[in-house]
């Protein structure tokens, strides 16, 4: 009984002063990476910064945080900001915000509101830090211009979620899913006038596959060379709208590809869709020719075909494509 009694003492012992050890490094790492980041023009400052959690946990706590980059115009504020990791397993990250932060990115200022808001990131144990897989989710978020109360959008969940892909070291699955969307009444006053659709989106949905330049890592994340979208889709009262398919980098920097276009009930968002510039009324006329294919006039299936920096639907010109990819 005396050794066994010993023994456990030794190992609490030890375990305590590698936690001490741990700890100590830590925080001393953070801190001079925090004056690194300074010396390259961000700006960190902070009432309180410790690391707690002892004896299994590493979490790194911080007060009123104040984060600045001048040079892009950002600017982030949150009375608090805690990181957790096991300390036997601190490649695995968890980061949770408070329920009121705010941000600025050059003239845009709101306050984010949260019930709920946390990441975590997998990391795997190497040097470079590749990353394994993520997920952010935020419960009943809610971005407001700062200082108001007046809406820029809310959703009941936000869950955005990466890993890597399988068999491709380079390649990373992304899922983001917004449900129940509420937007800023003088849009939705604008663009559903006569409230065909309900004031809530029901859900916007991306899954999809990013095929990169490099791995995703400590030094950052390479540019975007392909873009597999498995399946994009809006659903919004009885309209439902997907699409999916592949984009490529054409030799000009720009995206190319095809996708295809499904919208159920076509009819109830057409309105919308005038009114937001996607396509002219008189258009509808041929739209309802290709309802024709597949006998349902209420479904709308059509190619979306991109090149040369635009989108068109069939011989129509939608406008210009979004910049996704970049040569660098």
């Amino acid at each position: 009984m005396r050794a066994l009694i010993i023994f456990i003492l030794c190992v609490f012992i030890g375990w305590g002063g590698y936690w001490i050890v741990g700890s100590m490094t830590l925080e001393s790492q953070l801190k001079a990476a925090f004056e690194e980041a300074g010396d390259q023009g961000i700006d960190l400052q902070y009432s309180e910064f410790g690391v707690q959690g002892f004896p299994n946990r590493f979490d790194t706590v911080m007060r009123d945080v104040d984060l600045k980059i001048p040079a892009e115009g950002v600017e982030w504020q949150a009375p608090l900001f805690v990181t957790a990791a096991l300390s036997y397993k601190p490649w695995h990250l968890i980061a949770t915000w408070p329920q009121e932060q705010s941000l600025r990115i050059g003239n845009f200022s709101a306050d984010i509101l949260t019930e709920e808001m946390q990441a975590s990131v997998v990391f795997e144990p190497d040097v470079s830090l590749p990353l394994d897989r993520s997920q952010l989710v935020a419960k009943n978020l809610r971005l407001t211009p700062a200082g108001t109360s007046d809406l820029l959008l809310a959703a009941s969940e936000v869950f955005i979620a990466t890993r890597q892909a399988d068999g491709a070291n380079n390649a990373h699955d992304l899922l983001i899913s917004l449900k129940q969307i509420l937007l800023p009444q003088e849009i939705t006053d604008q663009i559903n006038p006569d409230q065909i659709l309900p004031v809530r989106l029901n859900e916007i949905r991306i899954d999809s596959n990013l095929e990169l330049a490099g791995p995703v890592n400590r030094e950052g994340i390479p540019p975007l060379r392909a873009l597999d979208l498995r399946e994009v889709k809006l659903a919004w009262g009885d309209v439902n709208i997907t699409l999916n398919g592949r984009l490529t980098l054409d030799p000009a920097g720009q995206a190319q590809g095809q996708l295809a276009l499904k919208i159920e009930n076509w009819r109830d968002a057409f309105q919308v869709f005038v009114t937001t510039g996607l396509v002219q009324p008189g258009w509808e006329g041929a739209l309802t020719a290709l309802t024709l294919s597949d006998g349902n006039p209420d479904t709308l299936e059509a190619p979306l075909n991109v090149q040369s920096g635009q989108i068109f639907l069939g011989p129509f010109p939608l406008g210009p494509a979004p910049l996704i990819f970049s040569r660098s």
